[in-house]
């Protein structure tokens, strides 16, 4: 696992013994980063279920100004301050150790205001209709307390599925869904202006 591109490009990260992660595939990465090309550069992160840190970190190579990573899991943090310090990011970069569910007082409290969310949760997490729906509300909280900007988008990573948004998540659309392999990743807006 490398950094593909940017200020960091070829640096290797370090990854989490076990199965504990499942980190983005170089190609599927180059390809989200295609797609965001245009508005990676000046934007604010934030990398939930941040895992190595790969995505945020290549954000912050490739021009983004500012990256909080979540992650729930102590061991994970520790590669990923380790990985920002082998990019020479963390002065960009906040490290933090949350649950996405019990973040949003936290990112409140600090008046936090991003441009892009990556959202990459273990694919049978996804799969649970209850816990899928738990996610979409915590997307809309993004939005509706102004954490997301109007503007912004929420990258959600998966397993290839039928993914659609239910009729009640009425703030949220989606508006492109990109296949590589297994993995799907479906990009979501804010409805309400």
């Amino acid at each position: 696992m490398r950094v593909i591109a940017g200020s960091a490009r070829g640096v290797h990260l370090d990854s989490l013994k076990g199965d504990k992660t499942r980190p983005i595939q170089d190609r599927t990465k180059g390809s989200l980063f295609n797609i965001l090309s245009g508005v990676i550069p000046g934007s604010s992160i934030l990398d939930m279920y941040a895992g190595t840190g790969s995505i945020g970190i290549e954000a912050l190579s490739r021009g983004a100004t500012s990256c909080i990573f979540i992650e729930n899991d102590r061991s994970a943090i520790e590669v990923i301050k380790k990985n920002l310090e082998a990019t020479k990011l963390q002065n960009k970069a906040q490290v933090v150790l949350y649950d996405v569910f019990d973040v949003i007082p936290y990112l409140e409290k600090n008046n936090v205001k991003v441009d892009i969310v990556f959202v990459t949760p273990p694919y049978p997490l996804v799969e649970k209709s209850s816990y899928r729906d738990k996610l979409l509300i915590l997307f809309s909280l993004l939005y509706s307390k102004q954490i997301v900007q109007q503007e912004g988008i929420i990258m959600l990573q998966h397993r290839k599925t039928d993914f659609e948004m239910p009729q009640e998540a009425i703030c949220l659309e989606l508006f492109d869904i990109r296949t590589y392999g297994d993995t799907q990743l479906s990009f979501i807006k804010n409805t309400v202006k």
